[in-house]
């Protein structure tokens, strides 16, 4: 066996772990700093009323196909009534959306704008849909856009009830 440092095919490896080390050590530096990042606006929503597992549930509402949300409450809901929970009664939770048209569709846009989402209407534009979800588009923007320091202070932030 050659002395350390000998035999390149040892230099190059030892190299390798230096700098694997040195990448893992910035990376976990990184995760913390995000991680206590998130720990702080966690805290922030928690103050202002927001349970943490209300943006697991969003972050699914947002990544889930809607029937597999459907069939997920219908799970919790069963459950929920063989635990003999008040929420396994609550059966009217899953009846159809008695929203019209036009209603959804501003739902639509005004929650891609709150998500600032891209503005790509799925209706057509000339139609009353497509001009609804685009009247919900341009509300969610204004919403997201809305300076809240007013509102943090204690003054009137001139929300209107529509956009909330």
């Amino acid at each position: 066996m050659t002395a350390a440092g000998h035999n390149s095919n040892d230099d190059y490896i030892e190299q390798v772990f230096h700098e694997t080390l040195g990448v893992i050590k910035q990376d976990k530096s990184e995760i913390a700093g995000i991680m206590s990042g998130m720990k702080d606006n966690y805290k922030r929503a928690s103050n202002a009323g927001i349970p943490k597992s209300v943006f697991k549930w969003a972050q699914e509402l947002e990544d889930k196909d809607i029937n597999d949300v459907i069939r997920d409450l219908e799970w919790k809901i069963r459950v929920a009534r063989w635990l003999g929970h008040p929420l396994g009664r609550q059966l009217d939770l899953l009846d159809v959306d008695r929203a019209d048209a036009e209603e959804r569709a501003y739902a639509e846009g005004l929650a891609a704008g709150k998500g600032r989402k891209e503005n790509i209407n799925p209706y057509g534009v000339d139609s009353p849909m497509g001009q609804a979800w685009q009247r919900g588009m341009n509300d969610g923007t204004a919403f997201a856009n809305k300076d809240l320091s007013k509102t943090i202070n204690g003054e009137d932030p001139g929300f209107s009830e529509e956009a909330a």
